[in-house]
């Protein structure tokens, strides 16, 4: 056995075994030659998949083929769910589809599993569809299936994206106003305690923090209005230290609270760029109270910027780790660590900076800390 097909057969979740192409033929014509097969699956709105046990499509149903644009079945017989939905992890190993290490985490991955092990199952996974131009939510439902005494799987996929869009946004919205107003209240209780020749800088916070509280309420009117196809971003020219300043400001009182330092580094020249400020403040502001919320009394949270070709950067740094469970998932919109309706901090830095401002955002975690890093153009084209 030669090392290119042993590196094929390695896995890190789900058999990667594929059953030959001979057989997979075989497998779909018998399934599409029968008109009952044909027509019950036809008839099923889902996105619906026979696969073998292997994992792998033998017979596609018209809904599936629309949805996907494509003429006829050829493109899709003999791949697995990953392929078919263009995921991102699925080139990411010899043996493709449900063989990483993020498969572990992929609602459709396991569900096939139990359906493997004679279990049904509904699921639900975020997949990064690449193929298709977006990322896709979609409920998976998976069963045994016996036709004509051949054992195979049974996947029905229904799209949920903009059911799952909508609620993302509503549980964004309250999670940042939240946010916002519980540092105007820390302030607040703080100032009658505070010597008389400091109240000027908490008044000054105080009004920082309010401010944002109602950007924040006309920034989610924006939100509602992207949705619907109708967002017109602000964009104005303004100074990215300044910003992440103001950010860092605003925070200040909940970081004192938690015993941790917020740090801001930056070139002695400001660095302007022109886009959507109440958004870029947004995601500063969720990737600032994500690294104190990751820190113990004593640490140090850094916010940077600096000048990259096109366009700027942001960093934010913790000293504290990513266990492999949270790093698997962190960008995942129904991925908490704080219980249901919390947690979409990291899912809206990417939702803004993806759809919205034009950027991308990554993340690197080891014995130094965490790092976020969040990339701009110089200028938001629209």
């Amino acid at each position: 056995m030669d090392q290119e097909h042993i590196a094929a057969l390695e896995t890190q979740y789900l058999p990667a075994e594929k059953a030959p192409p001979e057989e997979v033929t075989a497998q779909h014509e018998l399934l599409a030659a029968d008109p009952v097969v044909t027509g019950t699956l036809d008839a099923m709105l889902s996105l619906a998949v026979v696969l073998n046990k292997q994992r792998q499509v033998v017979y596609a149903n018209k809904a599936l083929t629309d949805f996907l644009r494509l003429e006829g079945l050829g493109d899709v017989v003999g791949k697995r769910v990953g392929d078919l939905f263009g995921c991102r992890h699925a080139c990411e190993r010899p043996g493709g589809c449900g063989t990483t290490e993020s498969c572990r985490k992929c609602g459709a991955a396991n569900a096939l599993a139990s359906a493997l092990s004679g279990g049904k199952a509904v699921n639900e996974c975020r997949i990064s569809a690449a193929e298709i131009g977006d990322d896709l939510d979609l409920r998976v439902r998976t069963r045994p299936l016996v036709l004509r005494d051949r054992e195979y799987l049974l996947a029905a996929f229904q799209d949920i994206s903009a059911e799952k869009r909508r609620e993302a946004l509503e549980k964004i919205f309250f999670h940042d106003v939240v946010n916002t107003a519980a540092g105007v209240q820390g302030i607040l209780q703080l100032m009658p305690e505070v010597p008389h020749h400091q109240l000027p800088s908490y008044i000054s916070a105080a009004a920082r923090a309010s401010d944002t509280l109602v950007d924040q309420i006309l920034s989610q009117r924006d939100l509602y209005a992207a949705e619907r196809g109708e967002l017109t971003l602000n964009l104005s020219r303004f100074g990215l230290l300044a910003l992440l300043k103001n950010v860092a400001g605003t925070f200040s009182a909940a970081a004192g609270a938690r015993g941790v330092e917020i740090e801001v580094r930056g070139p002695a020249e400001e660095i302007h760029i022109i886009s959507d400020r109440t958004l870029l403040s947004r995601v500063a502001g969720n990737l600032l109270k994500n690294a104190l919320e990751a820190e113990q009394r004593g640490a140090v949270v850094t916010m940077s910027c600096r000048r990259v070709a096109g366009g700027a950067v942001l960093e934010v740094h913790n000293p504290g780790r990513m266990s492999e469970s949270v790093r698997l998932q962190v960008f995942q919109r129904s991925f908490s660590t704080k219980g249901a309706g919390r947690g979409l901090g990291t899912y809206s830095i990417r939702l803004l900076t993806d759809k919205y401002l034009k950027g991308s955002v990554s993340f690197a975690t080891d014995g130094s800390g965490t790092t976020f890093t969040a990339r701009y153009p110089a200028k938001l084209e629209i």
